[in-house]
This record gives structure tokens, C-alpha cells and sequence, in this order.
């Protein structure tokens, strides 16, 4: 939001610099961002008239002029284009400085020129330099352009949050001036001179929809002119980057950079009869704005529109077939609120925003509506002519009233740590315009007004007495009563254990976006079910992600093509819809990896170990570890969707509900991803090893906590076992396990598989090292033994099974 410093000094008298107001505003909360200074060029530049013009008789382009400056008659040769006799036009002497240029007497063409006729730009007023500046017949002779218009100013851009639509205007802002300075506003001059034939003659106002359009007011202004604006406000607009116009639709612009509210002028006698109706949008009705594009609405889309026809998009912009022309003498003027959700909506979905539309999105004050349509007509008065009908029409579905928030002075004083009672908190409010009568003691009532829509809580109106008391005032983190550490959610440190881990083994974590090419996930997964971007930012953007491991894959692709032969990369980060992992359509956070390396790089003294498909497993393990898991739980090794072979663990009581997939990719989707080699991914559901209301881990095998190293030896014995074909190894070491004392048995692993003879066809022999260990003792045989007896006979028990050894 631009913010003319000279037009602040308009409503409040104040002596702070612009640096000053610049470090005043940033410390209430609104940020400047920039401040630019403009320097016009106007000083000792005067009104002049061109008495006669006649061409160049050395240049076809150049005209021979002699302009009366009041106190003497000037030769000029000029080239504008609209240069002609009688024009009013702005005057450089020799001698004047137009910024780093000096005007001085000169041969042209072998003509002597005394002066310059001046264009816009060159005065820096606007951008225009098509020709030279034509000044209205209420200019004099001699009359200096520094009374015309400023011949310097400050623009503040500032940060404006979406939760301020009242920052966004002077009158705004300088409200928070007043309050800061404990002054009091003045507000423009909005009276007008009315003729006694009242508006409501000439309009009528229907509103069909009154939930998403609540009230419209509207003026009526005859008989007025047309033409350019006066130089202070072209000037104006233009310093704060909107083009000027014509002064019928300068001033629209003009008052809502003024108070805050979106106006539009229609040309009356494009409406039809006069007759506002303001409706949602038939499905599917095309409409065409101001910018000469067909548009193609939904039936939540608020039109205005009178018996025939639309004529503005309402809160967003205004129609082609009702616009302000040259022409147009009589002006309907448009002060209306408009729901600002619909307006968003729409907004979004069009992609398209305007100052009107950031403006009633945001929440526009519902009864500025009146006097923003009364000081849009004494303008149009004041520039154009005409007539002002007497009176508005002013269609209120429900009038729109102030709400009341109570607030305890001892509260803000807790919350903020400083000293501040009944009365401090009283007089901070009022000076921000929010009215207040005190219930007791320690209890104030506050009337919040209509232009601060966000003001609705206790903590509201504390966080505005914190701005105006100053937070530097607020005493630091280590000196507030407030608490300000809070313990990281179960979430929270399960991302920062994962990260720690992976990064810690040698991955390296990618960030992508969560919108990404539809194309992709199909050819990844042709089952996953993804949400559709309806306006995407471009056609390799167009649905919201189902699975992480698309967008990994082009990262690897893009970095193997780029010579990068080693890929071990990582994200986390929100998928939603159904997809790889997913059989519902929820939104969670998911951890994919990607791996495309060797274990071990190439050495003189031995070769290049390939990472293989016993390397993620390992990987898997070390992630599950590193959140505090105790044991992986139970896979499946089946061969799964889009890999060639693979593991995944699934909920025992839910089967549908899968922690995490990892395997081998196949090859023809690695390859449809531009990538020839081996790709091992493995993707995580993070959020279903979470239950937030208990705060913990819920994974079969979560400890929620690191264990200590025992400083005690292990006791090691191996078993193996005669195992039918059909019987996993998975199901062995489950019963292993349930078979042992888990606080002494360390681990399982099987470390021997054969096949052949002395064994029959359909047999295999599976040999374990089981590992035990105490915490806080050397374990003894007699401890032992007894736990290898109780495994041997849960092992035995299986139909076909026996001990070897």
C-alpha cells in the first residue's frame, strides 16, 4: 500500500519528518518497506499561452509559437503534436532547472528558441509525454505551477496484513497517526450542494441476494463534463502508481485511496431505467470487464446488473457496456459492501485483483458507503459541473451494527507485563476511535467501529493498547509473567528426529512444490486419485501432490543429467488425496526417499558396492530408530503396486492402513522419469505414527524415549531351524520373540539360509543369532538356558518344523 506523506498532513497536523512517520508506522505494526521521495519539477514554471503557431520552416515536425507568460511574450519552437494556438501550457524560462537540466536560449534549425513547453513527464507530474500539458481555462497567466501542484512529497510502501483493511487508506493511516500523537482527525470536506429533485427519481436499487451483497448506495450527478483531472490529483495517483484517467474515474480511484472504499461510476444512461439489481451470477453467464476480457461466471458470483444485462463484477471491476465514455454527462455513483468472502472467491478464481478487490476481501467498512458516495459527487461537482439530485438511495438488507468487546485491564497488564490500568487502557482505546464505558473497576466495554473488522477478542484489544503504549515498552521474553516456551508437538519431534537421522547417514533434504504435474503422479501411480488445481500457475502445476516421489524423481533426473552420480535425497512435507500410500483422501505429512548411489565409492583397493535393496533396509531401520522405535514391526515382502520387489508395513487390525512402502522401482517408471538406473525409494505416512491427543508415538514398538548403552557383554546363541518353504523367516523370529523375555533378548538376526541336501525338496534350513543382554548385570547360562528351551518349543510347535542345532 502507497502512502503519500503531503496527503497524510491533510487530515492531522503533525511535525514529524517523513522519517520519522516512516519509523512511527513501522513500530505500530505497519511496515514500511520502502520510502521514495519525488522531486516535480515545477518550480519557477508558469502559465502561458500560445498566441500564435505556425510551422517550422526548416523541420516539418516543429511549430514556430509565440507564448504570452503574463510578463512577456516568448518565441518558442515546439513539437508537440497538440501545440496550437490558445492553449493554456506550462512555461520554462531560460534559466529554470528541471532536475539536472537547465533551460537556456538556443538555435533550432537556425531559429532562436526562448523556453520549453512542457509535457507531464517532463515536470514529473505523470508519465505522459504525447504532448505537452493543456491547463483548464481556470488557470491565469503567470500563475505558478508550485501553487498547482506539490512540488515535492514522500511515499511510504508499506506492509499492510490482511487482517487491516482499515490500513488501507490515508484516512487509515492516519488514524494510527492520531492515536500515536493523541490528536484528532479532519476529516474531507463531503458536504454537497443539492438540487431538490431527489435521486431516488432517477434510481431505483434491488438487492436479490442481500447475503453476499448487504448494502448499496448509490448518487446521481447530472450534466457534468468529462475531461482531464485537476494536476494535484494526476499527480497525486500517479505518485502512488495508479494512471490517471479521466476525472470521473480519477476520482473514484481518488476517494478510495482518500477514506478506504471502493467506488464505480457507471454511465447512467447505459443502465437500464436506472435499475441496480444486485444478484448472483446465472451459471455459466458470460460477462465482459473493463479490461476487454469475456468472462465466464459461476453461480457464486455477486453481478451487478440492472434489467438486462450485467454491468460490474461487484467488489472486483467494472463492465465494458457501462463505462464512463467522452461523452457521458449523467453518472451513477456505486458506494456499496459486498460480502467479503464472495468477493474473494471470485477474485481468486478469475485471477483477478484489483485495488477494489484487495480492498472488499478484506473487509470494507459498510457504512463509509454513504460518505465516500457523497465525497465522490462534490468532486465530480467540482471538476465537471453539473448537478448533484438530492439525497441517496441506500438499499440495507441489515444494518451492519458495532460490536461490543469487554476487556480486563488486569488481563492486559498480565499479558503484557508492564503497568497498565483502567485508564491507560481507556485512553489508548479511544484514541484509536473504539469507544469505551467501564462496568467495574477491572472491566471496560468497548465499542469496536465497523472499519476495524478485526477486533472481535480480549487479546485483540490488548495487542492494540501493546501498539499505541509502544512494544518496546513490552519487557523482554526473560522479564514477562507470560509463558513463551512451550513443548514441541509429537509432530514436530518426529520431523526433527527423521531430518537428524537421514542427514546423518548421508541424505540430503529437498524441498519441492506441493503443486505439481498431474502427468507425473499417473505415470508413478495410475490409480492415485489427486486434487485438481482449477486455475494452476502453469500446466506442469496443475493438481496438489498424492505422493512425494514424483517430483524426487525429477529432482534425481535433473541432477544425474547435470553429472551427479550419487543421490541420496530426502523430503517431508504435506501429500494429499489418494494416491501410493493412501487409501483416503486425507492431507498428511509424509517423508520420501530416493537413492541412486554406491555404498561404498570406487577405491584402489576395492570396487564400487552398489547401493541394493538390503541397503534400504537398512536405511528404513535407521529411520525407525531414529524416532524412538523400537523395532520396525512386521513387513511384508510381497511385490508391491510400482516396484519390482519390495516391503511395506500395514496396521495388524487395519490392514488398509500402511506406515510406509520402500523397494525396488520399476524399471520401465524409472525410465519413463528419464532415469536408466537402479532407483530404491521408500515413502512414510508420519502422521499415522501420531495420535495427538495423547501425545505420544503409536507404532507397535515405539519406546518414546533413547535408551541407554548397557555397559554389560552380551550373551550370544545360534539356532537353527528345519522350516518348510511356505513358512516366512518374518514369522520365526515373531515367535522368537514372543517366546523370549524382551527386556533381555537384544536382537534377531538371521544370519544362515540353505537349501539342497541332506534337506528334502519344499525344506530349508534358517539359522539365528539371537543376542541377550542386561542393563545392569553379567548374564549367566542358567539365565539363558531357560529362555533357548522356551524358544525351541514355541519353534518346534509349527507343523514341519525342527531344530537342526
Amino acid at each position: 500500500m502507497n502512502i503519500s506523506f503531503n496527503w497524510l498532513k491533510e487530515f492531522l497536523v503533525f511535525d514529524a519528518s517523513p522519517q520519522e512517520v516512516g519509523d512511527i508506522l513501522t513500530r505500530l505494526g505497519l511496515e514500511v518497506e520502502e520510502m521514495k521521495h519525488i522531486q516535480r519539477f515545477n518550480h519557477k514554471v508558469v502559465v502561458g499561452k500560445v498566441m500564435t503557431s505556425e510551422k517550422h520552416p526548416n523541420a516539418d515536425k516543429l511549430q514556430l509559437t509565440t507564448v504570452d507568460t503574463g510578463t512577456q511574450v516568448l518565441s518558442i519552437i515546439c513539437g508537440a503534436p497538440n501545440c496550437r494556438e490558445g492553449l493554456l501550457v506550462a512555461v520554462a524560462k531560460p534559466g529554470v532547472q528541471l532536475g539536472d537540466f537547465t533551460v537556456d536560449s538556443r538555435k533550432i534549425r537556425g531559429i532562436q528558441s526562448n523556453g520549453i513547453l512542457l509535457s507531464e513527464k517532463e515536470l514529473n507530474i505523470t508519465d505522459n509525454h504525447e504532448g505537452i500539458l493543456e491547463l483548464g481555462t481556470e488557470y491565469s497567466l503567470g500563475q505558478s505551477l508550485e501553487n498547482l501542484v506539490e512540488n515535492e512529497d514522500t511515499i511510504f510502501n508499506l506492509e499492510v496484513t490482511v487482517n487491516r483493511p482499515d490500513a488501507l487508506s490515508h484516512l487509515g493511516i492516519a488514524r494510527e497517526l492520531a492515536a500515536y500523537f493523541r490528536k484528532k482527525v479532519k476529516l474531507p470536506d463531503v458536504s454537497v450542494e443539492e438540487i431538490d429533485r431527489p435521486a431516488s427519481d432517477r434510481i431505483t436499487v434491488e438487492l436479490v441476494n442481500p447475503e453476499q451483497g448487504p448494502r448499496y448506495v448509490a448518487r446521481m450527478v447530472e450534466g457534468a463534463e468529462v475531461s482531464p483531472s485537476p494536476l494535484k490529483m494526476r499527480s497525486r495517483l500517479h505518485s502512488l502508481g495508479q494512471r490517471p484517467i479521466n476525472n470521473i474515474v480519477d476520482i473514484t480511484n481518488y476517494v478510495q485511496f482518500e477514506l478506504g472504499h471502493p467506488l464505480h461510476a457507471f454511465d447512467y444512461h447505459l443502465v437500464k431505467d436506472g435499475k441496480i439489481i444486485v444478484r448472483l451470477a446465472e451459471e455459466g453467464e458470460k460477462f465482459t470487464t473493463l479490461d476487454s476480457q469475456e468472462r465466464k461466471l459461476k453461480s457464486s458470483d455477486l453481478l451487478i446488473a440492472d434489467p438486462e444485462k450485467g454491468i460490474a463484477l461487484a467488489g472486483v471491476m467494472g463492465g465494458e457496456n457501462s463505462e464512463v465514455q467522452d461523452d457521458t454527462t449523467d453518472i451513477l455513483i456505486e458506494a456499496a459492501y459486498f460480502d467479503p468472502v464472495t468477493v474473494r472467491k471470485t477474485s481468486k478464481r478469475l485471477g483477478l485483483s484489483t485495488e477494489s478487490s484487495r480492498r472488499f476481501e478484506r473487509g470494507a467498512d459498510p457504512n463509509m458507503a454513504p460518505i465516500a458516495a457523497a465525497r465522490c459527487a462534490r468532486l465530480i461537482h467540482e471538476t465537471g459541473g453539473g448537478v448533484i439530485l438530492k439525497g441517496h438511495v441506500d438499499a440495507y438488507h441489515e444494518n451492519i451494527i458495532e460490536k461490543k468487546v469487554r476487556v480486563r485491564p488486569s488481563r492486559c497488564q498480565h499479558v503484557l507485563g508492564i503497568s497498565v490500568n483502567a485508564d491507560i487502557t481507556e485512553d489508548t482505546l479511544n484514541a484509536l476511535n473504539i469507544q469505551t464505558s467501564r462496568l467495574e473497576e477491572d472491566l471496560i466495554e468497548a465499542t469496536i467501529p465497523t472499519f476495524r473488522p478485526d477486533l472481535t477478542r480480549e487479546i485483540d484489544l490488548i495487542e492494540e493498547v501493546a501498539r499505541i503504549v509502544g512494544y518496546d515498552n513490552v519487557p523482554t521474553a526473560g522479564e514477562s509473567r507470560v509463558q513463551l516456551n512451550f513443548p514441541d508437538s509429537p509432530i514436530e519431534e518426529l520431523l526433527e528426529s527423521t531430518r537428524a537421522t537421514l542427514t546423518s547417514i548421508g541424505y540430503r533434504e529437498v524441498l519441492s512444490y506441493g503443486m505439481v504435474s498431474g502427468k507425473d503422479q499417473q505415470m508413478f501411480n495410475n490409480e492415485c486419485n489427486t486434487f485438481i488445481i482449477e486455475r494452476p500457475i502453469n500446466p506442469d502445476m496443475d493438481v496438489y501432490r498424492s505422493s512425494l516421489l514424483p517430483n524426487l524423481l525429477r529432482i534425481a533426473e535433473h541432477n544425474l543429467n547435470h553429472g551427479q552420480s550419487e543421490i541420496r535425497i530426502f523430503e517431508v512435507g504435506q501429500a494429499g488425496g489418494r494416491g501410493w500410500l493412501n487409501e483416503d483422501e486425507g492431507q498428511r505429512i509424509h517423508l520420501a526417499i530416493v537413492s541412486i548411489c554406491n555404498i561404498f565409492p570406487e577405491s584402489y583397493d576395492y570396487t564400487a558396492k552398489p547401493y541394493d535393496f538390503y541397503s534400504l533396509k537398512g536405511d528404513i531401520k535407521a529411520i525407525i530408530q531414529g524416532m524412538s522405535l523400537d523395532s520396525s514391526g512386521d513387513f511384508s515382502y510381497d511385490e508391491i503396486d510400482n516396484l519390482q520387489y519390495g516391503i511395506s508395513l500395514r496396521d495388524v487390525e487395519n490392514p488398509h492402513i500402511c506406515y510406509y512402502k520402500a523397494g525396488l522401482l520399476d524399471k520401465h517408471i524409472a525410465e519413463n522419469f528419464g532415469i536408466d538406473k537402479q532407483v530404491f525409494v521408500a515413502e512414510f505416512d508420519l502422521e499415522l505414527l501420531i495420535r495427538n491427543d495423547k501425545r505420544e508415538i503409536v507404532l507397535p514398538g515405539a519406546s518414546g524415549k533413547f535408551k541407554d548403552f548397557s555397559r554389560y557383554p552380551a550373551v550370544e546363541r545360534d539356532l537353527a531351524f528345519i522350516v518348510p518353504a511356505q513358512i516366512a523367516s518374518g514369522y520365526i523370529e515373531e515367535l522368537i520373540s514372543e517366546s523370549a523375555d524382551n527386556v533381555l533378548l537384544e536382537s534377531i538376526i538371521l544370519f544362515d539360509l540353505y537349501t539342497g541336501k541332506p534337506l528334502q525338496d519344499g525344506e530349508r534350513s534358517l539359522a539365528y543369532r539371537l543376542t541377550f543382554r542386561a542393563n545392569d548385570r553379567t548374564l549367566t547360562d542358567e539365565e539363558i538356558s531357560p529362555q533357548i528351551e522356551n524358544i525351541v518349543k514355541a519353534v518346534s510347535k509349527l507343523e514341519g518344523v525342527s531344530l537342526r542345532a
